[in-house]
């Protein structure tokens, strides 16, 4: 039992409760031997204590939470007793071992090398060994229906007992278990009894209020979006990989739809395929199989559903069977482009058939058929019409173009991170591009996108099923491979870095990138036209407003470049609080205009967008439209967004009046927040200096 925490021979004193050191979330009970051998509590020690009447002990003094240490000399010769105790609470029990008295010992790694005195602050109760006054450790007795081999809350090393830190997390045969201090022992429990699983990798977590419940060792817990979570996951091997979600989710519509969007950030952010139950669904540990699940909300048994990045590289490598199991995939499926006019056939009624390939089909009895055991084994759609057919290709990605490595004379990317000499495609060749909203507007107005580049891939079952897309033809110099990007590039896609299939279409070079045709995948390996495309250029136009910051991509030029500088916002005085989205600033101060606050600030350095300097940046990039010409013109200098409005600092402030701006006095700098707060929301007050027009 090697260990630092204490000298091999440690100072000892006799048990004192009053130099105790007490440890959060872990309830002490002091016993003593009584009548008979049996455990008293010192104070009564006419009353041996038995299972239940030591768990109401604990009950009464102790949170539900909480684990016991039983502080009694030899408390293992009591096993059958505690353990039956950590039954009826639910939580650990720690025990001392046979052979052992506990005594108060000093922690050198705390305190120093100095020996405990009279007047040194609490002591730790450490179990010594009898006969070689060697300390020994402390034994953890799981609830009997709950143990595990797993460890417990606290870590317990050469006869201290320490809390752990950081965020709660069980080792999986192939992933982790997040759990909090409310359901962790038993989601000890049931991770324990999960086998290990070939190609897949398994997070068990709690779904909350629209995203993932995160624990402690502190105790708190917090609600933790698909970004967060994938930082926390980031020590998994996860890129390219399938993860599946072993959760619950929530009944109510709106944190289901939040929780979706979550999800599909953590397969974005992680590059992974993200396996989860149905909305509303949950995943159930199989005992005799010792894997997992999925069910629907009715709770019968229903397929896993895939989340998958936009670029993933290829296929899954996983088929969510009707059992509600995830098997690696065996047979390679096969893409099918249907012409306009082939269309899956329908009863003769006029109704619609089934739309899925794992739709029930209604049989003359009135049942229903069962459905196939592979979306891959379903029959393909039955032509109609008298020139129905049916074009059919592999299963594998366009083919990969030759590549040439470019001059540093080259024309510009775009991108400003992007530097020249990149290796490019040296001959024509197609991708595909994924198309967010309406495909007939992409073709005509654009793709909304907040970057100064198209990512495209060879592979169309890289997207997600229902998905649109864009075919593209791609003359030489059109396309760089993101296999080869000799850039730093931003933290915020690097996770499609190294993917061989997939290509970086820079907004200076979308001269170079012709439609060639508008498809949907329906999920069960076709490829459906939507809309005639051929021959039009590929642009790109400004983003949502809510994916964005006023409508401009992420690449612009920022002010100020270095240091704090001074500026000036306009806001209305009657009005509450600060607009949403963004606010424009302007580098001098504008003419004043009745019923107007004026707002004079320090901007620390990048906080901005500097208009004019991006519009300048933009100006050659005729295939990008943003709104940056709209603010240039209406005479905006600079636009903060919304997220830096509290590093944002208030100087002065002051009120039109006269024709000119008139001081505010006694004006407390501050956050802008909180300092506008209280100017829209006060009377006017006293002039600290005199009406002018001009800078003061």
């Amino acid at each position: 039992m090697g260990g630092s925490g204490l000298d091999r021979v440690p100072a000892t004193r006799r048990f004192d409760p009053r130099r105790h050191r007490r440890i959060a979330g872990l309830y002490d009970l002091w016993l003593a031997p009584g009548p008979g051998g049996r455990l008293v509590v010192p104070t009564a020690p006419g009353r041996p204590l038995d299972a239940r009447a030591v768990a109401t002990l604990v009950r009464h003094g102790a949170d539900a939470a909480q684990d016991v240490r039983i502080l009694a000399d030899d408390g293992a010769r009591h096993l059958d007793l505690f353990t039956e105790v950590a039954g009826l609470l639910g939580h650990d029990v720690l025990v001392s071992p046979d052979g052992s008295d506990i005594r108060h010992a000093i922690d050198r790694s705390a305190t120093g090398s100095t020996r405990p005195t009279t007047d040194s602050g609490p002591l730790d109760a450490v179990p010594l060994d009898r006969v070689t006054r060697q300390p020994m450790d402390w034994l953890v007795l799981q609830p009997p229906d709950l143990a595990t081999s797993l460890p417990g809350w606290f870590a317990v090393d050469d006869g201290l007992v320490r809390p752990r830190t950081g965020v709660v997390g069980l080792p999986l045969p192939d992933g982790l278990a997040l759990a909090t201090r409310a359901d962790f022992v038993t989601r000890r429990a049931t991770a324990h009894r999960l086998g290990a699983s070939t190609g897949v990798v398994t997070v068990a977590v709690t779904a909350r209020s629209g995203g993932f419940l995160v624990g402690t060792y502190s105790g708190t817990q917090d609600v933790h979006g698909g970004g967060q979570l994938a930082a926390l996951l980031g020590d998994l091997p996860l890129y390219g990989a399938d993860l599946r979600l072993w959760l619950t989710w929530p009944s109510d519509a709106d944190e289901q739809a939040r929780l979706v969007a979550e999800v599909v950030e953590l397969a974005e952010t992680t590059g992974a395929t993200v396996w989860t139950p149905p909305a509303g669904g949950r995943a159930e540990l199989i005992d005799d199989r010792r894997d997992l699940r999925a069910f629907d909300p009715t709770g019968a048994v229903a397929a896993w559903r895939a989340h998958r990045p936009r670029y993933a590289d290829g296929p899954s490598t996983l088929d969510a069977t009707p059992e509600g199991l995830l098997v690696s995939r065996r047979d390679r499926e096969r893409i099918v482009v249907a012409s306009a006019a082939v269309v899956d056939a329908g009863p003769a009624d006029g109704h619609p058939g089934p739309a899925r390939a794992d739709d029930p089909t209604p049989v003359p009895d009135g049942t229903a058929a069962p459905p196939p055991a592979d979306p891959a084994d379903a029959a393909p759609p039955t032509p109609v019409g008298d020139d129905a057919g049916v074009a059919e290709q592999p299963a594998v990605p366009l083919p990969r173009p030759a590549l040439v490595t470019e001059s540093r004379r080259a024309a510009d990317y775009g991108p400003p991170w992007l530097r020249r000499g990149q290796q490019v495609n040296a001959a024509t060749f197609e991708a595909y591009v994924l198309v967010e909203g309406d495909p007939a507007r992409a073709v005509g107005d654009g793709l909304p996108g907040v970057e100064l580049f198209v990512p495209a891939f060879l592979d169309p079952r890289s997207a997600p099923a229902g998905s649109d897309l864009l075919r593209v033809r791609i003359s030489p110099g059109g396309a760089i491979p993101m296999a080869v990007l000799r850039a730093h590039v931003p933290a915020r896609f690097k996770y499609v870095l190294g993917s061989p299939d997939t290509y970086l279409l820079p907004a200076a070079r979308l001269d170079r990138v012709r439609l060639v045709g508008g498809f949907r995948s329906d999920g069960f390996s076709r490829l459906l036209p939507t809309v005639d495309a051929d021959g039009e250029p590929l642009r790109i136009r400004a983003a949502p407003t809510s994916r964005s910051v006023a409508g401009l991509p992420n690449d612009v030029r920022r002010w100020p470049g270095f240091g704090t500088r001074q500026a000036y916002a306009l806001l209305p005085a009657r009005s509450r609080g600060l607009p949403r989205g963004w606010l424009p600033l302007y580098q001098q101060r504008p003419v004043a205009r009745p019923g107007r606050l004026l707002v004079e600030v320090r901007v620390p350095a990048g906080r901005t967008v500097d208009v004019g300097a991006t519009h300048t940046m933009l100006a050659g990039l005729t295939l990008v439209r943003t709104r940056v010409d709209r603010l240039h013109r209406a005479g905006v200098d600079l636009v903060l967004g919304s997220r830096s409005y509290d590093r944002i600092v208030v100087q002065r402030a002051f009120r039109a009046q006269g024709g000119g701006w008139q001081r505010i006095g006694e004006v407390t700098p501050g956050p802008l927040p909180s300092a506008v707060a209280g100017l829209q929301s006060a009377v006017p007050a006293r002039v600290a200096d005199p009406p002018s027009t001009g800078d003061t």
